[in-house]
């Protein structure tokens, strides 16, 4: 296998990993399950191999000159996304009453989109390389649902402050609620990152 087909592979299985983190702490916060959230660590590890593999490849010569930077820079992206479901695991392993976040419509909408956007990337990987048309449609709809979780994020945080939760809850279901939204953000930033890769191509 070519060195260029093991990168776009690792990255590929890299981003297969992000929906599974997803859906983890999905059902982590439905079922009160913290078991799951030391699930969700052992993937950020795992795709945490893959990356210093995947610039090792890189580093040794893969790709053409000008499409290494950026290259590097999604490997750099998708990691970004599995270590953001992580650290939003590690908040949500520190709250001790779980009632909000689980009886939040907010806080499950933003949840569900997480599933959604990390499922668009890893499913239409390769096809984007295949069809820009498809990429340029698909990157629509990650800004359309990237929106739409800002939004959420801004409405359970309002929620938040009107309750009456104990101070360490209370941070903690705040930075929960921040680091569930920053995952939109990083497949926002992974989508423009592939956009331009496969425009120089």
């Amino acid at each position: 296998m070519k060195a260029e087909e093991r990168v776009i592979g690792n990255i590929e299985g890299m981003l297969k990993l992000s929906p599974i983190a997803c859906e983890m702490l999905q059902k982590a916060v439905i079922e009160k399950d913290r078991s799951l959230l030391e699930e969700i660590s052992r993937i950020e590890r795992d795709g945490d191999d893959l990356r210093r593999e995947t610039a090792r490849i890189i580093y040794k010569g893969a790709f053409i000159p000008y499409l290494r930077s950026n290259i590097l820079r999604l490997v750099e992206d998708v990691d970004d996304i599995l270590n953001t479901v992580d650290k939003a695991g590690k908040y949500c392993r520190k709250i001790n009453d779980l009632d909000f976040i689980r009886s939040s419509i907010e806080v499950g909408r933003l949840l569900e989109i997480n599933v959604l956007l990390c499922k668009i990337m890893s499913k239409n990987f390769i096809e984007f390389f295949k069809d820009p048309e498809k990429l340029k449609e698909a990157a629509i709809v990650v800004r359309m649902l990237e929106k739409e979780a800002d939004n959420m994020k801004h409405s359970a945080l309002e929620s938040l402050r009107s309750r009456d939760i104990e101070f360490w809850d209370g941070l903690f279901t705040f930075n929960f609620i921040e680091s569930i939204e920053e995952i939109s953000d990083v497949v926002e930033d992974t989508m423009d990152t592939l956009q331009v890769i496969v425009l120089g191509l």
